[in-house]
């Protein structure tokens, strides 16, 4: 193994030594000089943001929650949320009397390890599916293995830092539930070889670990003898053998050109993957499997193409495949074509049943037929831990950004000595106490609430001087309570734009009299008008990822405070 690291330092060196910087560095420093033309609102609805958990119907960690019992398997639903409304639910995999085996397909999860919970019935999460595939264990005693098709990080992301904590839990969270193979797509690839070597060695150690990175046609260093990414893999589910072969495709492949990180094939290569499927297929024919599976990391046309070349497959599972996809699977010839949506809100179960038929189910991870499983919060915990830890290098000078303006944020306190009206409408809003929901949790989950504090992508849109749509903080934004408790909260500044020289320009004014041309030009400035606000500031926390039914009529009255009445 030292042997296997010093042949990856001096790969690493060599790359940097011919391109004078490396691809993660050149990303870094991409985000530093950023310029975002964005003013920020945070959710009127108290709410956790983008990945993290869905906190109305998450009990403690290691506890059963008494309404589990309503679960589908006994043919009842589950809901959990204050306020929350059951609905007439869909019975789960009905018909399928016990299969042979049943293996559980997902992919393109770009970063939700859990919903963002700022809609009460928002589906999806790592706690739900990880129920699902409890019920089919344990109430069902089926034989059941999972495959993700990739793509389980935020392209955008991608090299942030966070990302890679994130990605650790991940895998943590596909071992817990049992998945056997991660096919290394897109946003995989874009971690870069050196990362994903060291990520494999870390939670190849855990006990009991069993996610290989698949990828027949990609090879790291030069060499196949690392033991990543394997080619393929045959596993036993029940009285099944299952041979499963991971792609990239050229349509992928093409992307990760982009970005430079195949420049030089002696740190990464991918080859054209219906050669590497031809040579592998014979391999792994050899051992008499009784399914063969391939999960591409290609656009729909690539895979559906790779089905009709390989008709030995029965099952093809691609990526970029619609975020809500069809029920129904289509074919080409006799092989099934899987899609399985985005960010985590479905998953596909295909089960083996007599005579090699098969039946597909699309299964949407709803708050009604699915509970949250007690180990995904442990790990939703074990997660914000380390975001603590590991906060000062993902929060700091180094990776804040410099607001468009080039001015700098004051304070909801700056304001309040001449807005009193507005101010005053301001500190009964929810926006005020925003920071609240990520400390305490919605009112009656404190006793079971995970702390965010620490988790940036949850800060973006609860505090104030942060780009939300990018992630990043502003340099004179929000850093934590102990050096900024001043930018607590969603303020006026996330509307308006930072206002540090409008306040020194009014109170020279008052000490002067003289009202000069800048500090006129700093009072337009900070205006905002209702439409402007309606079409380029709340949406940038009230997207259609964080508030789907956001009626922006609705909500500006709660916080209206046009007209000056001070």
């Amino acid at each position: 193994m030292a042997a296997i690291a010093s042949f990856s330092r001096k790969k690493t060196d060599q790359h940097r030594n011919q391109n004078g910087v490396t691809m993660q560095t050149w990303m870094k420093d991409a985000r530093r000089t950023l310029g975002v033309a964005c003013i920020t609102v945070t959710t009127v609805l108290i709410c956790t943001t983008i990945l993290t958990s869905c906190r109305q119907d998450t009990p403690a960690p290691g506890k059963t929650d008494s309404t589990k019992a309503k679960s589908e398997s006994q043919g009842g639903a589950y809901s959990s949320g204050k306020g929350d409304s059951p609905r007439a639910t869909t019975p789960l995999l009905k018909g399928w009397e016990k299969p042979q085996a049943v293996l559980v397909f997902s992919g393109d999860e770009h970063g939700y390890l859990e919903p963002c919970g700022c809609s009460e019935r928002q589906a999806g999460g790592f706690a739900r599916r990880a129920d699902f595939i409890r019920q089919l264990k344990e109430d069902r005693g089926w034989s059941v293995s999972a495959f993700d098709v990739g793509g389980i990080l935020n392209e955008k992301r991608v090299t942030y830092p966070q990302s890679k904590i994130k990605f650790h839990h991940m895998l943590l969270g596909f071992q817990k539930m049992g998945y056997q193979g991660l096919e290394i797509g897109l946003e995989e690839l874009m971690l870069g070889p050196d990362a994903l070597y060291v990520e494999h060695q870390a939670v190849s150690t855990e006990d009991g670990f069993d996610v290989p990175f698949l990828g027949a046609n990609v090879t790291f260093y030069g060499t196949k003898e690392l033991g990543t990414p394997v080619n393929s893999r045959v596993v036993q589910v029940g009285e099944t053998k299952v041979g499963v072969i991971g792609i990239v495709g050229t349509s992928t492949l093409k992307k990760i050109q982009q970005t430079g990180l195949t420049a030089d094939e002696s740190l990464l290569k991918i080859d054209v993957p219906a050669e590497a499927i031809r040579k592998e297929l014979e391999a792994l024919k050899a051992e008499n499997p009784d399914l063969l599976v391939l999960l591409s990391h290609s656009d729909i046309d690539e895979s559906e193409a790779l089905a009709k070349e390989f008709p030995e497959f029965k099952i093809v599972v691609t990526a970029n495949s619609a975020e809500d996809p069809r029920k129904k699977p289509n074919y080409v010839g006799e092989t099934m074509i899987v899609h399985v949506g985005k960010k985590g809100k479905n998953v596909v179960a295909v089960g083996l049943f007599a005579e090699n038929q098969l039946k597909h189910e699309l299964v949407e991870l709803d708050m009604d037929r699915f509970a949250i499983d007690p180990g995904m919060v442990e790990l939703m915990q074990e997660y914000q831990d380390v975001l603590k830890e590991q906060y000062d290098s993902m929060v700091n000078d180094d990776l804040a950004i410099g607001h468009p303006s080039g001015k700098t944020f004051a304070g909801a306190d700056s304001c309040k000595e001449c807005h009193t009206y507005a101010y005053n409408i301001w500190s009964q809003s929810k926006h005020a106490h925003a920071l609240d929901s990520l400390t305490k949790g919605r009112p009656g989950q404190e006793a079971t609430w995970v702390n965010r504090i620490w988790d940036p992508e949850c800060l973006a849109c609860h505090t104030t001087g942060w780009e939300p749509q990018e992630i990043l903080q502003y340099k004179s934004g929000f850093a934590s309570l102990e050096k900024t408790p001043h930018l607590a909260g969603n303020q006026c500044e996330n509307c308006h734009g930072p206002a540090a020289e409008h306040v020194a320009l009014e109170q020279a004014w008052k000490k002067t009299g003289m009202l000069t041309p800048e500090t006129i030009e700093s009072r337009k400035s900070l205006q905002l008008l209702k439409a402007e606000a309606e079409q380029k500031v709340c949406t940038h926390c009230h997207d259609h990822e964080n508030s789907p039914k956001f009626d922006f009529e609705k909500y500006w009255k709660e916080v209206n405070h046009s007209g000056r009445k001070d």
